[in-house]
This record gives structure tokens, C-alpha cells and sequence, in this order.
């Protein structure tokens, strides 16, 4: 059985290789659910940008895309796992998470 850590919803906008803005649908401790209206391919390393609500700095982190499917004729859901994230926004996300229980 595979463990998935607890998923939080969450709706900010998220920064995708500099250029690409998508939605957040959800996030963990292990990645993030984004929707998009552009497919991502399945192995495709991004850079994420994002403001965690009640924050103020942003996180960094690259990912990994996990799974991609569509949601409706133009909108994707794309799961990313976190791949390498500095330890500051570690540390931003776990206190995030800390928060929420």
C-alpha cells in the first residue's frame, strides 16, 4: 500500500517556469495538485513559484510531474512531487502544514 500524506486545499496561483501562471487544487507535505489549461507531459521537471495563504514569502521548489488528466475539454489536473526544495521553504511549508491541523 502506498502511503500519500494529507492533502490540504488550497487556490493560489502558481508560477510555472517564469512564464506559465496556473491554480493550486491542493497541496502536501510531498507536492502539489495544480490545474491547468495547458498538459503537462508525465516526468517533465518544473520550477514552481507560489505564496502559501498567510504568508508572505514565496516558496521555491522544482518538481516532478506525476500524473496529468483531464478535467474538462480545456483544463488539466497535473500532480507534481516536490523534487528539491531549499530548506527555508522546507521549513515554510512544514510550519504551513503545523498550522492546519
Amino acid at each position: 500500500m502506498i502511503h500519500r500524506a494529507p492533502r490540504i486545499p488550497i487556490d493560489v496561483e502558481v508560477n510555472c517556469d517564469g512564464n506559465k501562471f496556473v491554480y493550486s487544487k491542493n497541496i502536501s507535505e510531498s507536492g502539489i495538485a495544480l490545474i491547468s489549461d495547458t498538459e503537462f507531459s508525465s516526468g517533465q521537471f518544473i520550477q514552481l513559484k507560489f505564496i502559501l495563504p498567510g504568508y508572505d514569502n514565496e516558496v521555491q521548489a522544482h518538481g516532478k510531474v506525476a500524473r496529468t488528466a483531464a478535467v474538462s475539454d480545456n483544463f488539466f489536473e497535473i500532480g507534481v512531487s516536490f523534487w528539491d526544495i531549499e530548506e527555508d521553504d522546507k521549513i515554510l511549508l512544514e510550519n504551513f502544514f503545523k498550522q492546519q491541523k
